[in-house]
Parts: C-alpha cells; structure tokens; sequence
C-alpha cells in the first residue's frame, strides 16, 4: 500500500514537471522576442517549479526508501534537505528577476505585446489552474502534504500570470511601461515562495511542535482503555513526512501487575500505528496517591492553572526530603519563572522540603 501511494505521487509530480517545463520554456521564448521582463520573469518562475518538481520527485523517490543498517529510521529527512537546496535555488531566480525588473521600471524599454504573448499568457493560465485542481486532488486521495504543496504553488502562479497578462493589455492599450513594474511583483512572489519553502524546511530539520490534530489523534488513542488515568509527554519525532516516531507517558494504577501493564502498552502501541502510521513507544507511570500527595497536587494544580500550566510526574523522597514534579508550559509567553515560584510556594505549604521542577513544552 506504501509502495502504491509514493508511485502514485511520484506519477503526479512527473506530470506536473513536464507541464511545468513546457509552459516555462514557452514563456521564456516569447518573453525574450518581445522583451518583456515580466513575461520573461514569469518563465523563470515556471522554471524554477520545474526545478522543485525535479527534485521533489528525486526527494519522493530518496525518502520511500526502507529503513536499513545504517539508517534505522529510514531516509525521509532526504525530502527536507532537498526541499532547502530548492529553496536557495529559487531565491536565486527571484532576486535576479527582481535585478532585472528594477532595471526595466528605471530604464523603460517598448515591448511588443503581440498575439503570442497574450495567447501564451492566457494558456498558462489555463494549465496552471489546471494543476492546482489536479493537485488538490490527487493530494487528498494519496493523503500526500507534498503534491498538496504543489497545489498550492501551482494557485499561486495562477494569480502570478494574471497580473502579468493583466498589465500586458494595459501596456498594449495605454503605452503606459509597466512591464518593469510587473516583472518586479513577479520576482516579490518568487522570493516570498522562496521565504516560505526556506522558513518551513529549516524549522522542520531544527525540530518544531508536532501538528495539533496528529497531537490529540494521539491522546486519544493511548487515552481510550480505561486503565489509562493519564497521558502527557508526547513527543513526536519527525524522520520524513512518511516516518514519524512517538514516545509518550500513560499514568497506571499501581496495583495493576507489570504484566498486564504490558498487555494494554503494546495494544495502544499496535493501535497508533495501524491508524496513524507512527510507531510508538509507551512508558508506564504508576499512578501515586495518598492524602499527602493528592494534597500537594491539588494546591499546585491551584497554583498553576490560572496560566495554562499543568503539573504531571509528581515523586516524594522522604529520605532526600525532595519533591520532584514535571510542569508543561502553555506557550513561550507564560512566565515561566513565576510559574515555577507558585508551584515551589505550593509545595513548601504543604512540606518543608526542596523542590525540584523540570519545565517543557510539550
């Protein structure tokens, strides 16, 4: 089934690659027998998504490859770093259209705005809008973020060709030089894209906050057998777009035997990734209580909360005189140290002894 679906995207992508280069070729050609740097800047930027179209599919096909010796978690980190190639690549593209747009705006030249142009530019259109739906399509049957991507891309040209058609009447009809103006907002979204592409697959490859949906897909699953009382500490760590791994903690009552904590472990294990395709590995607490303990909990979830903070893995040593508890902020914006100064205040109500307090964000 894994096998069908990158095909199938790989067989999507190919046709938009070849489209793609078609259309950029043609734009290019009939951009410089008229001279018009829009139309010309408008092929680099068909050219340049042939160029993402390349490697993605070279990345598609890198990254589906199986797990080996050597890279036990499989090789989908490909598509990341050659989406962040691509990226600088089309950065390039777009500063030196934007170099050769500011240079027609300061310098203008006549452009001949002939039947070829207005026929290229308003197929162009067409077989962009095209690709977009096509995409869209494929994207949400093959469930594939990257053709979903292309989809987008490809709506975003749409609107790219339509300025420049627009302004190519406008210059044709008016003689008014605009064609540097239009070249100029052509290579501005040809660098936003490639903004884009670098600010997503750099904040991928450093490590970013897992997709809330997948999250809570998640809590709930290792939340549903009612021996669970408690889940926190999912981690997901991202190894491609198609290989995702999972750690959490779920909270057990203590007086159930190691052996049938394992039976309920490895069936949430079994369950996560026949529905999320992710592979999980998860950690038994045992659930503590006493009215000492259920005391200081209380005052501290009292103490926290009002910040959106939540207290989980709380452990007394009596012969170390420590309390040691696990705080998840909210965001970056909670005051962090105050936070920890309320929970500390909170224990030392209750008991008189040191508090160690380990904050994270997930």
């Amino acid at each position: 089934m894994r096998d069908k679906t990158v095909s199938s995207a790989l067989v999507t992508l190919f046709v938009g690659l070849v489209l793609n280069i078609m259309l950029g070729v043609a734009k290019l050609v009939v951009g410089i027998l008229a001279g018009s740097a829009s139309v010309s800047s408008d092929a680099l930027n068909n050219l340049s998504d042939a160029a993402v179209s390349i490697v993605t599919v070279l990345a598609t096909a890198l990254a589906a490859r199986r797990a080996d010796h050597d890279h036990p978690f499989g090789h989908g980190r490909y598509e990341y770093i050659a989406t962040f190639a691509v990226g600088a690549g089309v950065l390039l593209v777009g500063g030196e259209a934007l170099k050769s747009g500011i240079e027609r705006a300061v310098t203008p030249e006549p452009v001949d705005i002939g039947l070829a142009v207005i026929i290229t530019l308003a197929a162009g259109i067409v077989v962009k809008a095209f690709m977009a739906i096509f995409y869209f399509a494929r994207g949400k049957k093959l469930g594939s973020e990257t053709v979903k991507a292309a989809g987008m891309d490809s709506l975003s040209d749409v609107v790219t060709t339509s300025v420049v058609f627009i302004c190519a009447f406008v210059e044709k009809y008016t003689g008014v030089h605009v064609d540097g103006y239009a070249s100029i907002a052509v290579s501005l979204v040809i660098l936003f894209m490639a903004f884009k592409i670098l600010k997503s697959t750099i904040s991928r490859l450093i490590g970013e906050r897992p997709d809330v949906s997948l999250y809570e897909k998640l809590h709930e699953i290792i939340s549903e057998p009612e021996q669970v009382l408690s889940v926190h500490d999912i981690i997901i760590n991202d190894y491609g777009s198609a290989n995702k791994i999972a750690e959490a903690d779920a909270v057990f009552p203590s007086e159930m035997s190691f052996v049938e904590v394992h039976e309920v472990c490895d069936a949430i294990e079994r369950k996560v990734l026949s529905v999320t395709g992710i592979k999980l590995c998860l950690h038994a607490d045992p659930d503590t209580c006493g009215e000492r303990i259920d005391e200081i909990r209380k005052r501290i979830d009292g103490a926290v909360s009002a910040y959106g903070a939540t207290a989980h893995d709380l452990r007394i040593d009596d012969k170390n005189r420590t309390v040691e508890l696990d705080i998840k902020m909210p965001d970056d914006k909670a005051p962090a140290d105050e936070i920890v100064k309320q929970a500390e205040a909170a224990v030392h109500s209750v008991l008189d002894y040191d508090v160690l307090i380990c904050t994270d964000y997930i």
